[in-house]
């Protein structure tokens, strides 16, 4: 009797190790005996990973770490992460949970924060903007401060997103931040907020110029773009500039989307999976400025989605792009939600061309007009009041383009 239970536990066992998987999916039920697996039909992934080698790591640590009792979830958190990271792609990675919320939360327009968006130059993590009225502006940051720490710990080595995902949190919990503002040491001691940010703002130049400035690619995007041109484009308004600066993507689709509203047929972009076939993605047909003039401002931080609209824009003949040299993300990710709410697998599953075929991969768009601006901060706000654009050149460039 006492052999067969002991047989009837080897079997939940099993089971259980079988159907747990990790986060990164490792198939724990290559671990169980040979007969257990002809039972449960077991059949290994096709790869040359070595999961005995995780289970071994797992197994010393669990037994001679020098603290007892290591928190399993990290530890399959890790896992999946160093197995992501062994990929060599900086835009594939695994989110946590929270992770994760924060980066949907983001793509809908509201999150928990202080109110500024990052950017990376090189090995540093730099403020790019603040909202007005959010915490960071109160506390006096600005664009161009360099981020050193957060809540005590060194910045060094991180990406953007690693500085997103420690500033963000709950609403109403604090987070120190420490910058560096031309040689001078600052620190800031804020409560995060729930912040709601549009997709899109516009304002209007001499009655006769709509400026729109998409910030990201969301899920709001497409509305808020449409309707953007619908009450504002009537009248003396008959000229459009866009500008995409600093915007670091989003959906594809919403690319598409703002594409249509100026390219009434063909192509919008075309997309490589690992299969090697094409999907090519059209336009809509259904835009409400196929005729108006129109220019499109770029910068080293327009990545992804921006640059799939403004590729696509300037593949088409049908706006100058004006600005410096875009940031160089020819790649599509897509997200897979992991088992029981454990987070997500964030997966490069594409490469993406221009309608004309142009990889932008690494070497990013050049504009048909180059300029550059002496600082991030002479960029034109136009979500702050009162707004000035006296010192954005790139814009001063554009509009001059529009009048010409």
């Amino acid at each position: 009797m006492g052999r067969f239970k002991n047989i009837a536990i080897l079997l939940v066992v099993a089971i259980g190790a079988f159907y747990a998987g990790s986060l990164a999916e490792f198939q724990w039920g290559g671990y169980a005996p040979d007969w257990t697996r002809a039972l449960l039909f077991y059949t290994p992934p096709k790869s040359n990973v070595d999961y005995r080698v995780l289970d071994e790591v797992f197994t010393n640590i669990q037994q001679h770490y020098v603290k007892s009792n290591p928190d399993g979830v990290k530890l399959t958190q890790g896992a999946a992460s160093g197995m992501v990271g062994g990929l060599g792609d900086q835009f594939s990675r695994y989110l946590t949970p929270d992770e994760y919320r924060s980066n949907q939360s983001f793509l809908n327009g509201q999150f928990a924060g202080i109110g500024a968006s990052v950017q990376q130059k090189g090995d540093q993590v730099l403020i790019a903007s603040v909202l007005p009225g959010t915490p960071a502006e109160k506390a006096g940051m600005k664009p161009g401060d360099i981020i050193t720490a957060v809540d005590g710990q060194s910045t060094t080595g991180w990406t953007a997103d690693d500085a997103v995902n420690h500033i963000r949190g709950k609403a109403g919990t604090q987070v120190k931040v420490q910058v560096n503002r031309n040689g001078q040491t600052l620190t800031f001691d804020l409560t995060r907020q729930e912040i709601n940010v549009p997709s899109v703002a516009t304002h209007v130049f001499d009655n006769r110029v709509l400026y729109i400035r998409v910030f990201d690619f969301g899920s709001r995007t497409s509305t808020e773009f449409d309707q953007a041109l619908k009450a504002n484009l009537k009248g003396s308004v008959t000229s459009v500039l866009l500008d995409l600066r600093d915007n670091p993507g989003g959906y594809v689709d919403a690319a598409n989307d703002v594409i249509s509203e100026f390219v009434s047929s063909g192509t919008s972009t075309i997309l490589v999976p690992r299969n090697g076939k094409d999907e090519v993605r059209s336009v809509s047909g259904n835009g409400r400025a196929f005729t108006s003039p129109l220019v499109v401002l770029v910068n080293e931080n327009s990545a992804s989605a921006s640059e799939i609209t403004a590729g696509a824009i300037k593949d088409h003949g049908r706006a100058k792009l004006v600005g410096v040299k875009t940031f160089g993300k020819g790649s599509v990710q897509e997200d897979f939600p992991l088992r029981n709410g454990n987070g997500d697998l964030h997966l490069t599953i594409a490469y993406w061309l221009t309608p004309n075929r142009h990889s932008i991969e690494k070497s990013g768009i050049t504009p048909d007009k180059t300029v550059t601006l002496p600082s991030a901060q002479d960029e034109y706000a136009v979500d702050h009041t009162p707004n000035d654009f006296s010192k954005d050149l790139q814009l001063a460039a554009a509009l001059a383009m529009l009048e010409s």
